[in-house]
């Protein structure tokens, strides 16, 4: 290799180098700011369980669960259509599935993310259903997402359908 081909390789190196210290300052920045955009950040590393978490968190996921269940159970064109597709499955009962969630400050839901739950188009209508409606404001300090159990009640056939 000659002097110029290393001097070459030096220049591009260093202009690699200053090209990922950008993407890597800039990913921060966006990452930064999507936080602070969002009244409700995941906090996952600072995770308490249910048992530790203070009084005034375990109050709100309650009322939470209550307002998800409410919504799962409802005669809404999408509680029916989610409850008809579970008893099309014909799993038994219920399906359980662990929810988490990340409410806004003002109580809208941001996200939900759904664990173990391989079934993409029960993932759709849970979305759907669940989205819709306020929740009411978290408390300011708690640390999201909020992880709750729930489950899916298939829609009971007619007297008539059997």
């Amino acid at each position: 290799m000659n002097a110029d081909a290393s001097i070459n390789n030096d220049r591009r190196a260093g202009w690699l180098s200053r090209i990922a210290r950008s993407l890597r300052l800039a990913s921060g920045l966006v990452a930064a700011a999507g936080a602070a955009h969002s009244g409700a950040a995941a906090q996952e590393a600072g995770y308490r369980s249910a048992a530790t978490a203070p009084a005034a968190w375990q109050a709100f996921a309650r009322r939470v669960q209550s307002h998800l269940e409410t919504r799962l159970a409802g005669e809404d064109t999408d509680a029916r259509q989610l409850r008809d597709y579970v008893a099309r499955l014909g799993t038994g009962t219920n399906r359980p599935f662990v929810a988490s969630i990340w409410i806004l400050s003002d109580g809208d839901i941001e996200r939900l993310e759904f664990d173990q739950l391989d079934d993409q188009e029960m993932a759709v209508h849970l979305r759907t259903l669940l989205m819709h409606g306020n929740v009411g404001a978290p408390p300011q300090d708690m640390l999201q997402p909020l992880r709750l159990r729930l489950s899916v009640r298939p829609s009971q056939p007619a007297a008539g359908d059997k």
